[in-house]
C-alpha cells in the first residue's frame, strides 16, 4: 500500500498491525519494525538494555518519516513565501496618498 506524499511503502498489513495489537497512532510506515520490537519487549520483560538492534532501527524509521515530512513543509512554505512575494509585486501602495486637490 503506497502512502500520499511519502517516498516509505506500508509493509505490514492492516490485519498484522490488528493482530498484533499495534496502537493506531502507531500505525505508520514503520510499523512493521514496531512488531518484532513490541514482541522482544514482552520476551524480555521491557528491560531497557534488551532489544537495542530492534529499538535502533525502529527510531531510526521514525526519524527518516519526521525529517521527510519537514523538508515537504519547507519546500510548502517557500513556495507560500514566492507566491506572496508575487503578489506584494503586483500591488504597490503609494507611501504618500495623492489628495484630492493635487
Amino acid at each position: 500500500m503506497e502512502v500520499e506524499g511519502s517516498s516509505k511503502k506500508m509493509i505490514a498489513t492492516q490485519a498484522e498491525m490488528v493482530e498484533n495489537k499495534v496502537p493506531i497512532p502507531y500505525r505508520d510506515q514503520c510499523a512493521h519494525l514496531l512488531i518484532p520490537l513490541n514482541k522482544c519487549r514482552q520476551a524480555e520483560f521491557y528491560l531497557p538494555w534488551k532489544c537495542e538492534i530492534e529499538r535502533h532501527s525502529y527510531e531510526k524509521c521514525e526519524y527518516e518519516l519526521v525529517m521527510e515530512r519537514m523538508l515537504q513543509m519547507q519546500k510548502i512554505r517557500e513556495e507560500e513565501a514566492k507566491l506572496t512575494q508575487a503578489g506584494k509585486q503586483g500591488v504597490s501602495v503609494p507611501l504618500i496618498p495623492k489628495t484630492a486637490n493635487a
